[in-house]
């Protein structure tokens, strides 16, 4: 198969999932994008970092953190250990975010890959793998 149609079956789907789980996100005014963020703050709280991992421009990340924070799901402070930068955490309402947001997308992506058997589930996650692995 060539690469060009497995990518858009990919995007395809990236998108059908966001599409379908607007409505569970809309309460916490959030789209998928805004939801990996959250996801990523989690683990990773420096907006450098999170640009770096997410691929995305430094601007495009600061905008959209400032836009979290407003929405009170992610607070900024000073890092102790560099004043220079800030810590993002999730607030008690971004945790709820994130976890509504999860539930709601894994349940979209549950459906979708209950058309396929056990195995060919488990064989679809073995070779994701492999196209995500990092090598010259």
């Amino acid at each position: 198969m060539e690469a060009w149609p497995l990518l858009t079956r990919i995007w395809r789907l990236q998108r059908a999932l966001a599409e379908e789980s607007e409505p569970c996100l809309a309460e916490y005014d959030l789209g998928p994008r805004e939801l990996m963020l959250l996801a990523f703050v989690e683990h990773r709280p420096f907006a450098g970092q999170l640009a770096r991992e997410l691929h995305l421009p430094a601007p495009s990340v600061t905008h959209a953190l400032k836009r979290l924070e407003r929405a009170g799901l992610i607070t900024r402070e000073n890092d102790p250990a560099d004043l220079r930068r800030f810590l993002f955490r999730l607030t008690p309402r971004g945790r709820r975010a994130l976890a509504a947001g999860r539930a709601c997308l894994v349940g979209r992506l549950r459906a979708r890959l209950g058309r396929l058997t056990p195995e060919e589930r488990e064989t679809l996650v073995t070779l994701l793998d492999r196209v995500l692995e990092e090598r010259p």
